[in-house]
């Protein structure tokens, strides 16, 4: 299982402040892997412009530079307009997950609107109904594809997912990450699906993607404790948060299933609870 370095460099990363800011618990979906499902409950509640400019200015109090915004589906929040003019006040990157679904949304904002902002593709797989992005209209934005490996991923699957989101809708990265918490075979963290693959069989996985990829989008991939970086330091201190609607208050995203909650979240000074390298940070790799 040597890793591919004969067709790849690594790029150094910048370890950036960054506060997932859960805006909606809407969604047209109802997929098994939703982490934030227990959080988020059946109710249809979105985040209020001011509760989220609230949280934005305590997040840039404390040195914050990078915003996520997830749910539920990110394109459901009927304000998601005002809530990126915030972030664009306060000149912050911002990258929103999203399922792909409601892409026709993006036509009542101007390009400007999007300006420092990312678009991020959660796909499970090629199958319809389950974040395929076949199911993504033609004439999308351009957007980073964001494969979560199951248990159920094979790496012809992965091939073709990445294939598609590189020549049917002109993706230039390619994020290979997880369902739920990897090296931990006791399951203390996350223990609600049977769908995660285990550690030794996702990098095995990653590393025969890499080798058998032929295409020229720049592939992250998240860490998850067993890929380290030969360019970037490793962070042992927490440089995530995560803020639900109510002011409820998470740190770290393994503690949400545990509904582990803080009264206030900080930066750089909690040690990492589950290694010596923070599992959610990532790597990436350029085609040579």
């Amino acid at each position: 299982m040597r890793f591919p370095w004969n067709k790849y460099i690594e790029l150094p990363l910048e370890s950036r402040n960054t506060l997932q800011i859960f805006i909606t618990n809407r969604c047209n979906l109802k997929c098994t892997g939703c982490f934030a499902r227990n959080v988020m409950g059946e109710s249809n509640k979105d985040i209020s412009p001011e509760e989220y400019e609230r949280a934005v200015e305590s997040f840039v109090s404390k040195k914050g530079r990078q915003i996520n915004l997830l749910g539920g589906e990110p394109f459901l929040h009927p304000h998601l307009h005002r809530l990126l003019c915030i972030n664009a006040y306060y000149k912050l990157k911002t990258t929103i997950y999203t399922n792909g679904y409601h892409f026709d949304k993006v036509d009542k904002f101007l390009k400007r609107d999007f300006e420092n902002v990312k678009l991020r593709v959660s796909i499970y797989s090629l199958k319809e109904g389950v974040k395929a992005c076949g199911s993504i209209p033609d004439d999308s934005p351009r957007f980073d594809g964001n494969f979560m490996v199951s248990a159920n991923t094979t790496v012809n699957g992965l091939i073709d997912a990445a294939y598609q989101c590189e020549f049917l809708h002109d993706c230039r990265v390619f994020f290979i990450s997880s369902l739920r918490e990897l090296d931990n075979d006791r399951q203390e963290f996350f223990d609600d699906t049977d769908l995660t693959m285990p550690v030794v069989q996702y990098k095995e996985l990653v590393h025969r993607f890499l080798d058998a990829y032929e295409g020229s989008m720049d592939i992250h991939v998240s860490k998850r404790g067993v890929f380290e970086s030969t360019t970037s330091l490793c962070n042992n201190k927490c440089r995530f948060a995560n803020y639900f609607i109510g002011g409820k208050i998470i740190q770290c995203p393994y503690d949400v299933v545990n509904l582990k909650y803080q009264d206030d979240y900080s930066f750089n000074e909690r040690f990492c609870q589950q290694s010596n390298s923070c599992l959610m940070s990532k790597v990436i790799y350029r085609k040579r």
